[in-house]
Formats: C-alpha cells, structure tokens, sequence
C-alpha cells in the first residue's frame, strides 16, 4: 500500500467522523421540523465523493453519479427499514442490544442488496436514476408521515456512545476511499450514499426510546434529501470543470443554500398548521 493512499484512507476515518459525528449531534438538538433536514445535510456523500476524487479522478467521480441515484433513493428509505424491522424484532428479543444489532444488520443488508445490481451492472441511465429516487423517495415521505407523535427530549450521551458514533461514520468514509481505489468508482460511489449519520442517530435514539418514537425525528427526512439531489447534480457538473476541492465548495454551498429554503418552507408549514396560541406564543 502506498503511502498517498494510506494517508487518504486515514485522513477520511478521521474527517469522516468528526463531520458526521457533529451533524448528527446537532439533528438530536433541533426542533422536529429541522431535524430531518439536518440529518440530510451532505455528510457522507460530501466526504465520500472528495476523498474518491482525491483517490481516483474527479472526472470519474462526475460520471458515475447517474448510477448513485437510486443508492440515494434507497438511504431516503432507509429509516422504514430500520424503524418496521426494529418493531418487529423489539416484540421478539427483549434485549436492547439484540434489538439494535438485528435491526442494523437487517435494514443495512437491505440497503445493500437493493442496490447492488446497480454497481454490479454499472448502470448509469440519469434519468431512470431520477426517477427511481424520486418512486423511493414518495414512498419513505408516505410512510414517514403516516403516523403522529411528538418528539420526545433528545437523551444525553455518554462520551463512550458519541465516540462509537465517530468511529462507525469514519469507517464508512474510509469504504467509500477503500472500494472505490480497488473495485472502481462505481463501489465507491455507490458507498456515498450509505445511510451512515443517519444510521448512527436511529440507533442512539432507538437504545432510548421505543421504536415508534422515532418517525416524528426522521420524518422530514424525505423532504431534506432534496439536498443530496442537489449537491449529487452540481458534482457531476462541476467537478469536471473546477476539480474535486472547489467542487465540493461549490456543491455545498448549493447544497446548502437548497436547504435553507427548506428550511423556510418547512417553518412556514409549522406557523400555519400549529394553532392559534402556539403561534401567538
């Protein structure tokens, strides 16, 4: 192994969990209607498509992100597996452990498996990608939204669960650095799109909190991948032109600048839906 790819693998472990880390952190201590936008702020993807063009080619990054589409589309989906699958094991096992360990396992084979032909099949078609996450998509906004409850007071962590949190979102930066340089960019990419932040705040959450409890955080989560659209589209136009390191300034910022207005959306709903003494509050 040389010491340029050595130096992209470790530097990713490290970036990639720190970055996570802090924004999952932050989606527990926001209101109900950020918190899905928060969760789906670039994190991974950001990471993952800077470290895969620092190890393979920005302009091979660009070309296969018609094929991470559907990957997205599926991670949109992916706290319906988690959510269902940790309501049935929950009736079944009686331990935590055993509850999050069959549910993330489970739900992370899912997310596998589906999207795997993809990669094995390198297809590439933007517009069928399009259009398959936008079916994906629907689909988890539907089944998110299906029920009402109010958010419950996010816990308090210990150092020890904040650090594994860290340590499992590096590892998935890594992968992303790892698969992409020895199978090709389109492991890589499809990696990207793993629901690592998003894994790691379902599974905090759920050690606290019945499985039901958690829709009402992750229910805007549909809405805010709109974000990841967005800064999946400006990298394949981007990087080609600028490279990966003011690329991923660039896509960010779009990326970001899209979630704000998501968040204004998002507020706007709130103030008119809640009723008239909240709002006078």
């Amino acid at each position: 192994m040389d010491t340029l790819f050595l130096t992209q693998l470790i530097t990713s472990f490290i970036v990639g969990g720190a970055v996570i880390a802090l924004l999952t952190l932050l989606a527990e201590r926001v209101n109900t209607h950020a918190s899905g936008i928060v969760l789906a702020l670039p994190s991974t993807m950001a990471l993952g498509f800077f470290f895969l063009g620092w190890a393979v080619s920005a302009k091979q990054v660009a070309n296969v992100i018609p094929s991470t589409l559907i990957p997205l589309g599926l991670a949109v989906l992916f706290p319906i597996f988690y959510i269902y699958i940790a309501e049935r094991t929950s009736a079944i096992f009686t331990s935590k452990y055993t509850q999050i360990l069959v549910s993330t396992t489970i739900s992370m084979g899912l997310w596998f498996i589906l999207g795997l032909p993809v990669v094995l099949l390198q297809f590439n078609s933007f517009f069928v990608g399009i259009l398959g996450y936008a079916a994906l998509t629907l689909t988890s906004s539907v089944l998110l939204n299906r029920t009402s409850r109010k958010k419950l007071p996010s816990p308090t962590y210990s150092p020890a669960q904040k650090i594994g949190r860290a340590v499992f979102a590096g590892c998935v930066s890594m992968l992303v650095v790892l698969f992409g340089k020895i199978f090709g960019p389109f492991w890589g990419g499809m990696f990207t799109m793993c629901p690592a932040a998003l894994l790691s705040s379902l599974v905090m959450l759920h050690w606290y909190y019945d499985p039901k409890n958690l829709f009402p955080t992750f229910k805007r989560f549909a809405l805010g991948s709109v974000t990841l659209l967005v800064y999946s589209f400006t990298v394949m136009l981007v990087f080609p032109v600028i490279g990966f390191v003011f690329g991923t300034i660039v896509a960010y910022a779009t990326s970001l600048f899209t979630s704000l207005l998501l968040s204004k959306v998002e507020f706007g709903q709130a103030v008119k839906t809640a009723p008239s003494n909240v709002r006078a509050e």
